[in-house]
């Protein structure tokens, strides 16, 4: 199949990269994949050798970008638009690129109800990759039909889950050394991501030999507020970084504070590497989370509280929540994803008589 992706999107998001793996994966299988991104899009800097790369350039020539791309005798091609000033745009050029032997997808990441459901309603697109039944269920509301509405979850590749370094040596490097229980969580410093809450309920749970490592996040605006609450010794405050995988190896449990959320990957990396977790209630996090963790209100930090603590304490339920990430993590498998997309494809295709 010949496929183009797009995002409108400059920032390495969570949506980003999920079209970036999406993209990596299907040129592996011998698909033809163009990627067309802002020139200056950070995400590159994931993949900096993929042939696939191509530049939208300024927006007013994104159309006429793309239509060259398509061309009109190189035959049928899928266009898969990621990120909300993508879609909208697909949304319109869809309805003439029909002729052209064009099928449209939009992903759709996000739970909050668009302020303009005109895009939604247009015939320009054929279908939406909803990543969870709560964004599924935000569209159905708007108006789109079922039949165009196509549940994807999200999925993270293998190298993402698989540590380069060896565990001595990161327990070293983060002073780990002592043992203790660890919990673990990839957030940043907005304050959506909930680390204040998360922060003043690991001090509040007195857990006096449990460590917290904070992945993603500014050390100096946050070493204050762990002055205050006693609990510097205990927190570790790393930057953001692409080793994961090497810091998720040394958790006992993974916690997600986030006050709203969609289907964030770094909940599937947790379980892809077998790891329970503490969960704010948010979004598809329920489905995704299922028996393998503890849902609380979001930014309860009372509720939260109790939850690391039973997390920690309680070997046996922790154990039952482990065994359950071990047997959802195959949903989450970045081979999976890309069976179910490239199948829609071919079945938009065939529905549209193009192949």
């Amino acid at each position: 199949m010949r496929i183009i992706l797009l995002t409108s999107s400059s920032t390495k998001s969570g949506g980003s990269r999920q079209a970036l793996y999406l993209a990596q994966g299907l040129e592996a299988r011998g698909h033809e994949v163009l990627f067309f991104t802002p020139d200056h899009a950070t995400l590159r800097g994931l993949a900096p050798g993929a042939s696939f790369w191509r530049d939208l350039g300024p927006q007013k020539s994104w159309r006429n970008v793309l239509e060259s791309a398509i061309g009109r005798n190189k035959g049928p091609c899928v266009v898969h638009a990621f990120h909300n000033a993508a879609v909208k745009r697909l949304a319109w050029w869809g309805l003439f690129w029909r002729s052209r032997g064009v099928v449209t997808l939009a992903h759709r990441g996000v739970i909050f109800r668009p302020n303009n459901p005109l895009p939604y309603w247009s015939p320009g697109i054929d279908c939406f990759a909803v990543n969870s039944r709560a964004c599924g269920v935000v569209l159905r509301r708007m108006g789109v039909g079922q039949k165009r509405l196509e549940l994807v979850y999200n999925a993270v590749p293998q190298e993402r889950v698989t540590p380069v370094t060896d565990k001595e040596t990161m327990r070293r490097e983060l002073e780990l050394a002592d043992g203790g229980f660890l919990f673990a969580t990839v957030v940043n410093n907005s304050p959506v991501k909930g680390v204040e809450p998360l922060l003043r309920a690991f001090a509040d749970a007195r857990l006096p030999r449990a460590r917290l490592l904070l992945l993603g996040v500014d050390a100096e605006l946050w070493l204050p507020l762990c002055r205050d609450l006693g609990i510097v010794s205990q927190v570790r405050l790393v930057g953001p970084t692409n080793a994961v995988a090497d810091h998720l190896q040394l958790a006992d449990a993974f916690v997600l504070p986030s006050l709203s959320e969609s289907m964030p990957n770094t909940l599937l990396e947790a379980i892809r590497m077998h790891l329970p977790s503490v969960c704010s209630s948010v979004g598809g996090v329920p489905e995704v989370l299922a028996n393998s963790g503890i849902l609380v209100p979001p930014g309860d930090v009372a509720a939260l509280s109790v939850a690391l603590r039973r997390m920690a304490e309680d070997t046996e339920a922790r154990e039952a929540m482990q065994r359950a990430a071990v047997a959802q993590s195959p949903n989450f498998d970045q081979e999976k994803r890309i069976d179910r997309l490239a199948g829609i494809y071919q079945r938009l295709l065939i529905q549209r008589g193009l192949a």
